[in-house]
């Protein structure tokens, strides 16, 4: 922020605002539709299977060190562009890309194709760091080793507290009350949150909505650098960090909240210690750096009700999306169903988006069409629903601007929802009575920052539109590359 050029108004510039699409437009700088990556999982729509974003059934891409309970299989190979490290490495034969996050989808989209490796914690089978044999037949020794269990649980863990204390006091701090209702009771409202436990799996669970994600996830990137010499090499090395604590502390607590204050101010510091030790390695100047996000958060509803800036209809800001989903189905069984016959399952939901059942409806000799018809009549009358978007109005850029075109950019015609749902501005559609969400339109969830820094790049805050899928070809200009054709970022001036 002191020596950075900070694009102020910086935000994504896709309507589905989740970590997989987010992350996919940093550095492949295509749009998530494009890239083929319109969320965090999507329906295929010939089987109507739910499909993870990264998921691979391939033998090829199985988890490493999963044991006798191996972890299902991950790759990028759902993503359908390339990405800066895939330039960069064909330009310079001597480069090197490495990505890591304690999230795999994050990991992996960062990556791209082909990088030197991809790493992540896995907090099931392997208990530790992991890839997949999609881009090692093996995990390094200096992997093994970070994982290598010291006592009871792994090594890594050693410096993680037994409890995640921070302040409880006043607004004067510039966050809410501690103890608020509307909180995830998940680990207790409020300090402090229970973290270290005998059993691993229990930990890791803990550990992975706390700040201290952040910190291993940060340890494991410095014995990367080491043991790879990252920096070192003939040519321009690409390292990827994705840190993930305050999406889940977000999602527990809310962006107001003292967690998601104390989480920021520990990261604030985990940043800076991490830069300091990588200006050590490499020398000064030497590092050039991007800091963004790939999604905001919506506030606490009941929160923004308490306050009065909720511009939602529902009285507490909350609607629950699993009567939403129960009302549907009620309506399409209703029209749709032969009389007596139990209800069937006419649409899968991911998010905020709907596929139709189409083997059902074939079944049925029900056209598809009319499915959707039925569906988006019903769902458009429900109170805190602005609009229902479907494929036909989104490939036309048709319907309500801005929201046409971040809604195009989500879209793929094989992965998207036949029905999009486009929540009031401020009410969250949840399973869960407490927490919060992401996923919609509106600047709380598109919001990010957007700082560049290092040689080449002049202090200063630019003001005007900035986006997440700007980074890629902006780097790929400053380190020389030539730019890949059809790219949806624009290169961003990093001196006056």
């Amino acid at each position: 922020m002191r020596e950075g050029r900070v694009f102020a108004d910086a935000a994504l510039e896709h309507a589905d605002t989740e970590t997989c699409p987010g992350h996919t437009t940093m550095l492949t700088g295509r749009h998530p539709g494009p890239a083929g990556i319109p969320s965090n999982e999507f329906v295929e729509r010939d089987t109507g299977k739910l499909v993870y974003c990264v998921e691979d059934d391939a033998q090829d891409a199985a988890v490493l060190g999963g044991g006798s309970e191996p972890a299902q299989g991950r790759s990028p190979r759902k993503i359908r562009v390339s990405a800066l490290g895939d330039w960069l490495k064909a330009s310079q034969p001597g480069a090197r890309v490495f990505s890591l996050s304690g999230k795999d989808r994050a990991a992996i989209t960062l990556g791209g194709q082909r990088p030197d490796a991809a790493y992540w914690l896995d907090r099931g089978p392997v208990q530790g760091f992991t890839t997949s044999h999609y881009y090692r037949n093996d995990l390094p020794e200096w992997v093994r080793a970070f994982n290598r269990p010291a006592g009871s649980e792994p090594a890594f863990l050693a410096r993680v507290p037994d409890r995640w204390e921070h302040p409880t006091g006043a607004p004067a701090n510039g966050a809410r009350r501690d103890d608020y209702p509307a909180e995830s009771a998940q680990f207790g409202r409020t300090s402090g949150h229970p973290v270290r436990d005998p059993d691993v799996r229990t930990f890791l669970e803990r550990l992975y909505y706390t700040p201290f994600l952040d910190d291993v996830t940060l340890d494991f990137a410095r014995a990367l650098v080491r043991s790879e010499r990252v920096g070192s090499g003939p040519g321009v090395d690409l390292l990827a960090i994705s840190l993930s604590a305050t999406d889940p502390v977000g999602h527990l607590y809310g962006p107001g909240s003292q967690e998601a204050r104390d989480a920021l101010l520990r990261l604030d510091t985990a940043v800076g210690d991490f830069l300091a030790f990588l200006e050590a390695q490499v020398g000064k100047g030497s590092l050039l750096v991007v800091l963004t996000a790939d999604h905001g958060v919506l506030e606490l509803p009941e929160w923004l009700v308490e306050s009065g800036a909720s511009e939602c209809p529902l009285p507490t800001g909350r609607g629950s999306s699993r009567a939403l989903a129960e009302g549907l189905a009620a309506a399409l069984h209703f029209a749709l169903d032969p009389k007596g016959s139990p209800p069937a399952t006419w649409t899968t939901a991911s998010g905020y988006s709907l596929t139709v059942n189409r083997r059902l409806a074939e079944e049925r000799h029900v056209p598809v069409a009319r499915v959707v018809d039925l569906a988006g009549r019903w769902l458009g009358s429900q109170p805190g629903i602005v609009h229902v978007w479907t494929q036909e109005e989104i490939e036309g850029g048709r319907g309500p601007a801005p929201f046409a075109a971040l809604y195009r950019n989500s879209f793929d015609r094989e992965r998207s929802g036949d029905l999009t749902l486009q929540p009031a501005p401020t009410c969250l559609f949840s399973p869960s009575p407490t927490g919060t969400s992401h996923g919609t339109p509106y600047l709380y969830d598109r919001a990010v920052p957007l700082v560049f820094f290092g040689p080449g790049v002049a202090p200063g805050v630019v003001r005007g539109r900035a986006a997440t899928v700007d980074i890629a070809p902006t780097l790929a200009q400053a380190m020389g590359l030539e730019l890949p054709a059809a790219l949806d970022g624009r290169v961003l001036a990093l001196e006056p």
